[in-house]
């Protein structure tokens, strides 16, 4: 596979990051997310992350703005890529990327993030709740949409219960029949 163009939008828990690795682990693929996208743009400006945070919290920079277009700069840049994430909604209006939302059961995504992070169940289940509210206003912000709204994805699947691998090849499977109608 010479290129591969993944945006993997999906819930808090709901395994994101796992299918993304799997997949990257399967292709060689290059993972992004906003973490390692807001840390390649700090490096690339000669920062130090405190005095990009100072520059944020001065309303000199619009992070998500920001953001958007440092995404935009390192999916073109790369021939085999999965964008992850909170960053993977700003694909949402692009072409050429096969779109998948991954979905859970919140109970199961709160214990999935309770053991991940080492929080309580409690606080994971307020980390999912904030979560999908900053994932829902963002997108509205941004292009008017609902982030949970089917139409706007190639792919939708409920992650409760399977393994990354097995979502990672359902994945993989979708993307090579997505590119044969490029």
């Amino acid at each position: 596979m010479s290129t591969l163009k993944i945006a993997l939008a999906g819930q808090l828990g709901a395994g994101c990051t796992e299918v993304a690795e799997a997949i990257s682990n399967e292709t060689g693929a290059k993972v992004y997310n906003s973490e390692s996208i807001i840390k390649k743009l700090v490096i690339e400006r000669g920062e130090s992350f405190a005095g990009f945070q100072e520059h944020i919290r001065s309303g000199e920079i619009n992070l998500d703005r920001i953001l958007e277009s440092y995404t935009y700069e390192v999916v073109n840049a790369e021939s085999k890529v999965i964008v992850e994430g909170r960053a993977a909604f700003f694909l949402i209006p692009r072409r050429n990327f096969l779109k998948v939302l991954l979905v859970a059961d919140k109970r199961a995504r709160a214990e999935h993030i309770s053991k991940v992070r080492g929080v309580s169940l409690a606080e994971a289940m307020r980390e999912i709740e904030v979560s999908d509210d900053e994932r829902e206003a963002l997108v509205r912000r941004f292009y008017r949409l609902n982030w949970l709204d089917p139409c706007l994805y190639h792919l939708v699947l409920n992650t409760t219960g399977l393994d990354a691998a097995i979502v990672a090849k359902l994945i993989l499977d979708a993307y090579n029949v997505y590119v044969k109608q490029l």
